[in-house]
């Protein structure tokens, strides 16, 4: 590295210099006819002036920026039943909290994707499933989630 790159920001070609070292095998380093993988990435941990590059240093941000991945408990009949694939874009609806008080016109919803294929728990009485939403919601369904007062419907692109 010719100058340090914090974790997250983009890697510039001018931030990268070439050199020639004799390393141990178990010790992991990028070759420069690998450069173009580099350029554009991510870094994944702080660089440092002088340091050598590793396979894993640079990357794609788990979670991208402006975004933020929630965990939610559903139980069942609160979600689909056919499979939802990573990747399946869905709408997490708030349900409301007095179930005997019929239909409520101003609950909230927020646009996700799917991270992961939902999982059974352990007793197959709920289902666990991340999603990814706009980080300006993530308090929210987060909040939502804790209070078991959440739906998902799948929607079409």
């Amino acid at each position: 590295m010719t100058r340090a790159v914090g974790q997250g920001d983009v890697v510039r070609s001018t931030d990268i210099g070439l050199t020639s070292v004799s390393v141990d095998r178990a010790v992991a380093t990028i070759p420069a006819s690998r450069l173009d993988e580099i350029v554009g990435r991510h870094a994944l941990v702080d660089l440092s002036p002088g340091q050598l590059l590793g396979s894993r240093s640079v990357g794609e941000l788990r979670v991208p920026s402006g975004r933020a991945r929630v965990g939610l408990r559903l139980a069942a009949g609160r979600l689909p039943t056919v499979s939802l694939p990573a990747g399946a874009h869905v709408t997490v609806v708030e349900t409301s909290p007095d179930k005997d008080a019929g239909p409520v016109s101003n609950l909230s919803t927020v646009d996700a994707v799917v991270v992961a294929a939902p999982k059974a728990t352990s007793d197959h009485g709920s289902w666990l499933v991340d999603v990814e939403v706009d980080s300006s919601n993530a308090a929210q369904l987060a909040d939502l989630a804790s209070l078991d007062r959440i739906a998902i419907v799948e929607r079409g692109q």
